[in-house]
């Protein structure tokens, strides 16, 4: 069980200068038997291929790394990964919502961890299109739903192997950051552990929190589990065990911790902001939802974080928009004219139903993929 004295400002500055050996020391390997252009071939096939390109692979990848992290741990219950998955089937357009709106923007005020995510984007694409930020938000969507999918954390499930990528990836990244353009004593070690772990938060309880900050009943029991399931990722994601909470109540003191620590303006913060709310734009294309991102991040977040990324609050408030939206999207005429008050919880069902349509007719040009929602999931969704 984590000590919770142990999130110190001393541990957590211990954290920032360390990453994660395992897949570290495989890159470092390939890197050292073939050279640097093969450890750079690899990154090249992890960020450009949908599912994991076995057959062009190193050996020592599957070998030395695959085969030892294809499953969670022995201290993962399955049925609270059941469970977990269920809530996420109930909830799971309002969970890609508050991924968008209000995980990713906490991690954008973490004016650290910020410099990382801008500095990695440019480095997958090789260009400042802002584009390229846009793009990283739409995969971060289809990884959730890997993870979450019913099946997906089975040994050999899509989303054990999105875990795998995204782990070599981030080996990979710390492997080719220039060290001219990285400032190790301020910003500590790329990828590091303390801002693993509050990304591994912001997935795990505070969308689990923001379904009661809308407004959505939702059994104690199926949150704690979801909690749960996001620790067992975690440590497939190579995250140090002391930094992977056992309860809701602790992953909402680390959040906090490490939020405290971290949370301030910066350019790649407000870069990374705009790049969402242009993400929404072109997800979401429809005038009477220009604000509606803008009010969400807002009300998700504070008003003080949503300030550090630029996020300013557009003419009326979340309330006064729903009746608006609702008309809109239930085409329904004038019956909603009248109605003074919405509530937020039926202004987020209705929204996240559309965002997670619109995510269906997404499409990324640079790796030739549509976004995918599972056949059984979509049915959840959208044949209610």
């Amino acid at each position: 069980m984590p000590d919770t004295i142990l999130w110190s400002d001393a541990f957590l500055d211990q954290m920032r200068l360390q990453t994660d050996p395992i897949a570290d020391e495989i890159v470092s390997r390939i890197k050292d038997r073939y050279g640097p252009q093969e450890a750079k071939r690899l990154f090249e096939l992890l960020i450009r291929n949908i599912e994991l390109p076995l057959e062009e692979l190193p050996p020592e990848v599957e070998e030395e790394y695959l085969s030892e992290t294809d499953r969670l741990p022995d201290w993962v219950d399955p049925e609270k990964v059941e469970l977990a998955h269920a809530l996420f089937r109930d909830h799971g357009p309002k969970f890609l919502v508050f991924l968008y709106y209000k995980s990713l923007p906490l991690l954008y005020c973490c004016k650290n961890g910020a410099q990382v995510l801008a500095q990695t984007s440019r480095l997958s694409h090789n260009t400042e299109d802002i584009t390229i930020f846009t793009r990283r938000i739409a995969e971060t969507g289809q990884f959730l739903i890997e993870v979450m999918t019913e099946g997906g954390l089975q040994p050999g499930g899509r989303g054990i192997e999105a875990i795998q990528k995204v782990r070599l990836i981030h080996a990979a990244i710390r492997n080719f950051i220039p060290a001219e353009r990285w400032d190790t004593l301020q910003l500590g070690l790329p990828i590091n552990q303390e801002d693993m772990a509050v990304t591994l938060m912001t997935f795990s309880v505070a969308v689990t929190d923001a379904l009661q900050q809308c407004g959505v009943p939702e059994s104690e029991e199926r949150l704690e589990a979801y909690v749960h399931c996001w620790a067992g990722i975690g440590a497939l994601l190579g995250i140090d065990h002391r930094l992977l909470p056992e309860n809701l109540s602790q992953a909402r003191e680390l959040l906090a911790t490490i939020l405290r620590r971290q949370s301030g303006s910066s350019e790649s913060g407000r870069l990374l902001a705009e790049a969402l709310v242009q993400f929404a734009a072109r997800t979401l294309p429809n005038e009477r939802l220009d604000d509606a991102p803008r009010t969400l991040i807002r009300y998700l977040i504070g008003p003080e974080r949503a300030q550090m990324l630029g996020i300013t609050a557009p003419a009326g408030c979340l309330p006064a928009a729903a009746p608006v939206f609702l008309k809109a999207y239930f085409r329904k005429g004038e019956a909603l004219e009248d109605r003074l008050e919405v509530p937020l919880a039926a202004f987020i069902d209705a929204f996240s139903l559309r965002l997670a349509r619109a995510m269906v007719g997404y499409f990324d040009t640079y790796k030739n993929r549509q976004f995918d929602i599972p056949g059984k999931m979509q049915r959840a969704w959208f044949e209610k």
